[in-house]
């Protein structure tokens, strides 16, 4: 007999029409004693047979039984059903939701064990992938045991039964049941097969503790302080309290808001969202709102308070679960429908994973809202994927996601993290080594939007922002980080419609260039984004023609912008349809459109904000101008000094910007100011060049623009001073005896898909006759298992004793090989620098130097590793840990005694 698993999954309802049942409603009223009843005593039958190639009903018809002591009427069914497999009769009992009140007994009598009654359960809040309808489950009741006598069969306990199918078929990392709102149309016979034929006789049917239509409607005549929202509207935040309501906290009723994942995006009432997150740190609520927000994680769990607050400003809450008593109490009506999602914590490793899993476990036991979990992980992504319905995975700024190669599909919805602020340990670093210098600790802007856009554009379904300190300091770059975070989420909130729902579009390309654009299609539109070309790179693109396949010949291409829509030339070519994009090293977003509707839509998400973003993007061109020059004026070094006629079209944009913003033309205005920024970064980035020492360099100053001249005025003077004696042991790798004595560990990441190695080769060393070896090769076409930039292979120093107040520089010699299309890199990093400040080298022209500049503090000792991030092949030499010697300052001798 198939069993009840099977069932589940396989059970296809495709039902008969056109057969009258006749239900009597025994009581009236909205009461929980409704009992519907059918007694079968009429001429027409009403049990339908589910379709199925090998059985068949051979009679069927109402009958009257004598062999009782009180004669009474029956349904009685013969089946041809074979053995090992089960008929499904079905009978319509209305839409009945399912609550512990309703109780269903059918009386029975069979010639066969084991006939069971069961319920079907639509679960309206999951979708099925096969038919794209609400899902559908059975639930089961007793057997039939009494073989040729009358059994009352029962099913009790309804909302147990379907919470306990839905966790089963929540199995699947690829389905997430959600057994809320969840109702019975129909009442199931499971008749097992045999030998022979199979007899059904059912004399009465009785569903109580129905709940009728009239009492529902009762019950919702209050209006509800979650408002449905509107058709195409917005989810920016919880569906707030509808106009004219003013309950006070006490008298305040919600209306149950679904929020579950559906395939890689999260959905609200069914709509999907892309979360817009922004870590706490004591600002008013209502700025972070301002900024574009739609949601605030917390480091501890919300508060009721915190919830009503957050809820005034249309903002969703993240937060730590409460404990499992408190969360197991909280009800779906209540101001808890604030929260999004439930964190348990943004800096997951392995070693976390047996507690988040049993978290996880107890949270969806208990929590009767049914939020979705998010886990934070550093590494082991996939299996984290396979705990949470959310993953966040850290993007440092400055790295650029792979566009055209969208996020590997795990199950979850993938979010991205940016971290506005340095490290605890880089920031520190930097204040040690340049006590003097100011406004430490925040990133540029330019690198936020960079970053994020091109997570999104690789397949993150939400943003988490992370910074050091309130947005609401007074200081500058708060202030600029602040207005790019305003226009990076008006992005966001325009282009949002294509990244949740579009489909890619291979055709999209650049004429005569090999930069990689990513598309996508919605409807009868395509929005295009084309990348940020690296500051540094030699092709520059200018004007460039964008070129994509089966676009109507009537749609017209525009440049979207926070300010509005600026038309670009475009029409049909020889093989596709063309578009001009000015200026397009910049980056940007060119929508191409037949539709008014979806004009509409974005003018309606741009409202009233085109002077606003135009203002900001002008003020922050005018500020990295502003920035380059002060620090330009301050470099003594004739390398770093910018030739004046470079400096001049720059002003004279800023001078356009205003003349464009005077006569309202908000997308030029914004245009151009973004062009600025492109060029002024490129000159910064020139600046930086042309003052940076061969090789690779980590210094806590390296890569801010404010902090340029204070770097150069390091490199001057560490060069000028001498170094002490070497005080790392085996860091020649001459020989493995030696190096293993010294201290020198070796460990490799278990479930690498790689063969890894570590080995002293003399292959063409550096210094002596040998030099280390880290390999990681694939293992055929496996991949790392997680995906990441993490170490799969690594060698550790030992412990190197310092003196506090010391400057120490760790160098020595890289060559690194990798194959083309491969991803790994030598990782160099300290315990005193950590990950930020680490030395990340990809494949070199044969051997190449490496620095590291440290300053000690409170540490006693300091170590360094050396790693592989994935597979490559990396030669290490001549490893040194040596103290920067300061010049001895004399005593001036006494004068001579006359």
């Amino acid at each position: 007999m198939t069993s009840a698993p099977t069932i589940a999954r396989n059970y296809a309802w495709r039902w008969a029409a056109g057969v009258a049942v006749v239900l009597v409603l025994v009581a009236t009223g909205a009461r929980a004693d409704n009992v519907l009843e059918e007694g079968f005593s009429g001429p027409a039958t009403s049990w339908q047979l589910q379709p199925a190639a090998n059985i068949r009903i051979l009679d069927q018809r109402r009958t009257r039984s004598s062999d009782v002591a009180i004669p009474i009427t029956a349904e009685r069914v013969v089946l041809a059903c074979p053995a090992g497999y089960a008929a499904y009769l079905t009978h319509e009992v209305g839409r009945l939701r399912v609550l512990d009140e309703v109780n269903i007994e059918v009386l029975v009598r069979g010639n066969r064990p084991s006939m069971q009654v069961a319920a079907e359960v639509t679960y309206p809040r999951s979708t099925d992938p096969r038919t794209g309808k609400p899902l559908r489950a059975l639930v089961h009741g007793l057997r039939y045991s009494e073989t040729g006598r009358w059994q009352h069969l029962r099913i009790e306990g309804l909302p147990l039964l379907a919470e306990r199918q839905a966790r089963i078929m929540s199995t699947d990392p690829n389905r997430q049941v959600d057994p809320r709102e969840a109702y019975i149309e129909r009442v199931v016979l499971v008749v097992p097969g045999g030998n022979g034929q199979s007899l059904v006789e059912v004399d009465h049917l009785k569903v109580a503790g129905v709940v009728t239509q009239s009492a529902a409607a009762k019950s919702s005549d209050k209006t509800p302080v979650f408002a449905p929202p509107l058709a195409g509207g917005d989810n920016d935040g919880p569906l707030l309290q509808a106009p004219g309501t003013a309950a006070t906290a006490a008298d305040e009723v919600f209306e149950p808001v679904d929020v579950r994942r559906h395939g890689d995006t999260l959905a609200v009432a069914g709509q999907p969202l892309v979360p817009r997150v922004i870590q706490y740190r004591g600002e008013r609520l209502e700025l972070l709102a301002e900024l574009g927000f739609n949601a605030v994680w917390l480091d501890e769990t919300a508060t009721e308070a915190q919830l009503h607050a957050a809820r005034q400003e249309k903002l969703w809450v993240i937060c730590p679960p409460p404990p499992a008593d408190k969360l197991s109490t909280i009800e779906p009506n209540t101001i808890w429908q604030t929260v999004l999602a439930w964190s348990m914590g943004l800096d997951c490793d392995a070693l976390d994973m047996d507690a988040i899993a049993s978290q996880a476990e107890e949270v969806r036991r208990n929590d009767r809202l049914a939020r979705p979990i998010l886990v934070g992980a550093r590494d082991r992504h996939r299996r984290y994927a396979q705990l949470a319905d959310v993953l966040v995975r850290d993007q440092p700024l400055g790295s650029m996601a792979r566009s055209d190669e969208p996020l590997p599909v795990m199950g979850c919805s993938p979010w991205t993290q940016l971290s506005l602020g340095w490290t605890t340990l880089a920031r520190r670093q930097a204040e040690l080594l340049a006590p003097k210098a100011s406004h430490l600790g925040w990133h540029e802007p330019g690198d936020v939007r960079r970053t994020a856009l091109s997570a999104m554009a690789a397949g993150c379904r939400g943003l988490v922002v992370c910074t050091p300190e309130r947005l609401s300091t007074t200081s500058s770059e708060a202030r600029r980080l602040a207005d790019q975070l305003r226009l990076l989420n008006q992005e966001l909130r325009l282009v949002e419609p294509w990244l949740v729902a579009g489909k890619r579009d291979p055709s999209a390309e650049l004429s005569n260039s090999d930069v990689a654009v990513t598309a996508w299609q919605l409807g009868r539109s395509r929005l295009v984004m084309l990348p940020e070309q690296p500051t540094d790179s030699p092709q520059r693109l200018g004007t460039a023609s964008l070129n994509l396949a089966s676009v109507p010949q009537t749609a017209r291409a525009h440049l979207l912008t926070p300010a509005g829509l600026l038309p670009l030339g475009s029409g049909q070519v020889a093989g596709g349809f063309q578009v001009q994009v000015p200026a397009a090293d910049a980056g940007g977003w060119v929508l191409l459109t037949n539709e008014s509707r979806t004009l509409a839509t974005v003018q309606r998400r741009l409202g009233d904000t085109a002077l606003q973003a135009a203002q900001a993007e002008r003020g922050l061109a005018m500020a990295d101008l502003l920035e380059l020059e002060t620090v330009e004026s301050q470099l003594s070094d004739p390398r770093g000094n910018i030739a004046a006629g470079r400096v001049t079209p720059l002003k004279r944009a800023i001078e356009q910007c205003d003349q464009l913003l005077a006569a309202k033309r908000y997308p030029q205005t914004f245009h151009l100011a973004t062009q600025l920024r492109y060029t002024a970064a490129a000159e910064r980035r020139h600046v930086q060049k042309q003052l940076q020492p061969g090789g690779f360099i980590s210094m806590p100053t390296a890569g801010e623009l404010r902090l340029l001249p204070t770097e150069a005025a390091l490199h001057q003077s560490l060069a000028s001073l001498p170094r002490g004696n070497n005080l790392l042991m085996g860091g020649d790798f001459e020989d493995l005896t030696e190096a293993q004595t010294a201290g020198w560990t070796h460990a490799n990441y278990a479930e690498a898909m790689l063969d890894t190695g570590v080995q002293l080769v003399p292959a063409q060393a550096k210094h002596g006759q040998a030099c280390l070896r880290l390999l990681a090769r694939d293992q055929g076409d496996a991949r790392v298992l997680d995906e990441d930039p993490k170490p799969v292979v690594w060698i550790t120093s030992p412990d190197v004793p310092v003196r506090k107040g010391t400057v120490v520089e760790i160098t020595g010699w890289a060559r690194v090989m990798v194959a083309s299309g491969q991803s790994g890199e030598l990782m160099v990093v300290d315990d005193l620098g950590g990950e930020q400040l680490a030395l990340r080298i990809r494949a070199t022209t044969g051997w190449q130097p490496f620095r590291l500049i440290r300053t000690i503090d409170d540490a006693s000792t300091i170590h360094v590793k050396l790693a592989l991030t994935g597979p490559a092949t990396a030669d290490v030499d001549a490893v040194m840990i040596r103290e920067v010697l300061r010049p001895q300052r004399t005593a001036a001798r006494p004068a001579a005694s006359p």
